[in-house]
C-alpha cells in the first residue's frame, strides 16, 4: 500500500506527544499550575483513538477539571472514561486500577461524598489483582491522595564523651 507506512508513522508520533502533553499536564498540576496544565494538555492532537491513548488525556483532562472547581463536568468525563475503558488494550487489572481511581476522584469531587450511579455500577463488581497493575500507571494516577513527605532528620549524634562506638551494649 502507498503510504501506509507514513500514515502509522504519524498515528505513533501522535501518540508519543499525546502521551507527553498529559505527562507535563500531570507535573504541572503537581506542582499547583493549573494554566501551565492547561496549556501542555492543550498540547495534544485534537482527534485521538480513545483505545491508544485518549484514555490518559481524557483522564488528565477530567482531573484538570477537578482541579479547576468544575465538578459536574469532571464526574461526567470520569464516568464517560469508565465506561470506555473496555476499548482499551490495557489489562484487566490496569482497567480495574483505573476505573477504582475514577471513583475515588468522583467521590472526592461530589458534595455528598457519593459517586454517581453510573460509576458505581462500572465498579461495583470488579476485582483486580494491585501487584499486576502497572508501576507507571499507579504513580500517575495514585488512588490515594499523599502529601509530600519530608525527609526524617539524621540521627543526633552521641556526644564524644560517651565512649560509644556505635555497636550497641553487646
Amino acid at each position: 500500500m502507498f503510504g501506509g507506512r507514513k500514515a502509522e508513522e504519524r498515528r505513533r508520533e501522535e501518540i508519543r506527544m499525546a502521551d507527553q502533553a498529559a505527562d507535563h499536564a500531570l507535573a504541572a498540576m503537581g506542582a499547583g499550575d493549573l494554566d501551565r496544565a492547561r496549556d501542555e494538555l492543550s498540547a495534544a492532537p485534537k482527534k485521538l483513538d480513545f483505545a491508544d491513548i485518549g484514555w490518559k488525556v481524557e483522564a488528565v483532562s477530567a482531573l484538570l477539571e477537578l482541579a479547576t472547581n468544575k465538578r459536574k463536568a469532571a464526574i461526567k468525563r470520569l464516568t464517560e472514561f469508565a465506561a470506555r475503558l473496555d476499548e482499551t488494550s490495557l489489562s484487566k487489572d490496569d482497567k480495574g486500577y483505573l476505573r477504582l481511581f475514577a471513583l475515588y476522584r468522583a467521590i472526592e469531587a461530589s458534595k455528598t461524598n457519593k459517586a454517581p450511579a453510573e460509576l458505581r455500577m462500572h465498579t461495583e463488581d470488579f476485582r483486580f489483582d494491585h501487584t499486576l497493575v502497572s508501576g507507571a500507571l499507579k504513580s500517575r494516577f495514585p488512588l490515594k491522595k499523599t502529601e509530600p513527605s519530608e525527609p526524617a532528620p539524621p540521627p543526633i549524634a552521641a556526644p564524644p564523651a560517651s565512649n560509644d562506638d556505635g555497636k550497641g551494649p553487646f
